[in-house]
């Protein structure tokens, strides 16, 4: 977004200070800021080119900024629209720019008193005016505003406005006197599309000071009747779009363009933190998909491997691409958990690319650890077999029992559920591992369990 600058910063805290001769003058004249675009990025005059009288701002890094007035234009420089500097820059000069139009317009509306007409000057001691009449004071103006992500079954509400900006954006909309921001949100979304929503999810926050706001992101799910009944004058279009048929702003400076990226890149599945869909509703089912890795080199070799470390083969490269393949017809997978072993990761990533899914690694998810039996040949092993029976008795020489991995798997599909309700969630893992889970959501006696047998990335679906 705008203000996501690092390693740079802002320092907006008020200083009574002179300007010198490197000082930067942010110079407005009619609502157009002073400034340079070229290849090498945005550029404004400096003190020295000036005798201009200045206002401190505020700094960035160790570059301090002023306003002053500069009706001509120097060699080298002509005045730009903010939306003309939004289209064509980015970085830490642009949010400059953007907190220097706040405040030009905030000096430029309040230069007479409100209460008795005197004349407003600079305090200098805070950044505030105070009448030369009556003493009194105000401050920054700055407008609270939402932008709300309504999301059903799947879906995103995707708008245009009527006039302005061009290209798609969120329900949005001012907060007005005695609302709360919750309640912004709520009649925002009936007033521009006649839809009610739920569960109303705080996102993040953003200064936009072409407009002297400050925007709030929300998501939300719509309650009951999904159908739009658009504003039409504040709307030209309102639809409902699945995560593959957004299309983004042509910039990544905004918040609203940050939550639709968000939606589509999470498939539709948004975080737990973010998510709508209420964690408590019991009627909602998570589906879980669990599969094994690809082929590895201990595989093709017919060596039992367990927590030994080893990596795919060509063919389990390409069954990895075919299961990618499969999960993208479903399209509803929105979260990859998966195994921090190299070869499930790699079979996690070629999916997750195939998505434009998040990963996140579960050590629960492990092979089970076969302890002296790791890299041994099975055939050359028949009581490896026998052991997989023992359910209390931890393998041979240091590795784990059956209750030990159950234990563990158990709590990692426990926590899925905590953390992802509503959803679909695959999980990519290891042979041991899918036999653990299969007896969370089925019954197996012991035989049926020494036998239960998962391919290289064969897919299996629970629904909890």
């Amino acid at each position: 977004m705008i203000q996501d600058i690092a390693p740079s910063r802002l320092y907006n805290s008020w200083q009574n200070k002179a300007p010198r001769p490197e000082s930067i003058l942010m110079c407005f004249h009619e609502s157009r800021l002073l400034a340079a675009v070229t290849e090498d990025g945005l550029r404004f005059p400096k003190y020295a080119e000036s005798s201009a009288d200045t206002t401190f701002l505020f700094s960035v890094d160790d570059e301090d900024f002023f306003l002053a007035e500069m009706p001509e234009a120097p060699a080298g420089f002509q005045y730009y629209t903010m939306r003309e500097l939004r289209d064509r820059c980015e970085g830490k000069y642009l949010y400059a720019a953007f907190t220097a139009y706040h405040l030009h317009l905030w000096y430029a509306d309040n230069r007479y008193c409100g209460r008795c007409r005197g004349d407003m000057q600079h305090d200098t001691a805070e950044r505030a005016l105070v009448c030369t009449e009556c003493g009194h004071k105000i401050y920054p103006r700055i407008n609270p505003a939402v932008i709300v992500g309504v999301v059903s079954r799947g879906r995103i509400l995707i708008t245009r406005y009527r006039r302005g900006y061009a290209h798609n954006a969120l329900v949005a909309g001012f907060t007005e006197i005695g609302e709360t921001l919750e309640e912004t949100v709520a009649r925002e979304v009936m007033e521009e599309t006649g839809l009610h929503v739920r569960n109303i999810r705080y996102y993040k926050s953003q200064p936009w000071g072409m407009a002297q706001d400050i925007l709030m992101g929300f998501f939300c799910e719509a309650e009951g009747d999904d159908s739009i009944r658009m504003d039409d004058n504040e709307l030209k279009s309102a639809v409902w779009c699945k995560p593959d048929e957004i299309e983004l702003q042509p910039q990544q400076h905004s918040l609203t363009n940050e939550m639709m990226k968000l939606f589509r890149d999470t498939n539709g599945h948004l975080p737990p933190e973010y998510s709508p869909v209420k964690s408590d509703d019991t009627s909602v089912k998570t589906h879980i998909y669990f599969t094994r890795h690809g082929e590895t080199t201990m595989n093709a070799a017919d060596h039992i491997s367990g927590i030994t470390d080893c990596e795919l083969t060509a063919h389990g490269i390409e069954q990895a691409e075919q299961l990618a393949e499969i999960c993208a017809a479903h399209r509803e997978i929105g979260v990859i958990v998966c195994s921090p072993l190299k070869r499930a990761r790699k079979t996690a990533e070629i999916i997750a690319e195939k998505l434009h899914v998040p990963i996140v690694t579960d050590a629960r998810l492990r092979e089970w650890d076969y302890g002296s039996y790791e890299d041994q040949p099975r055939s050359g092993t028949p009581e490896f077999q026998a052991a997989k029976r023992e359910f209390g008795v931890r393998m041979k020489d240091g590795g784990e029992s059956l209750l030990q991995l159950t234990h563990r798997v158990y709590s990692c599909i426990d926590d899925i559920r905590k953390n992802y309700p509503g959803q679909t969630v695959l999980c990519v893992c290891h042979g041991g591992v899918c036999r653990a889970a299969e007896t969370y959501f089925h019954d197996m006696t012991t035989d049926a369990f020494s036998h239960f047998f998962m391919g290289n990335c064969e897919l299996r679906q629970y629904e909890i």
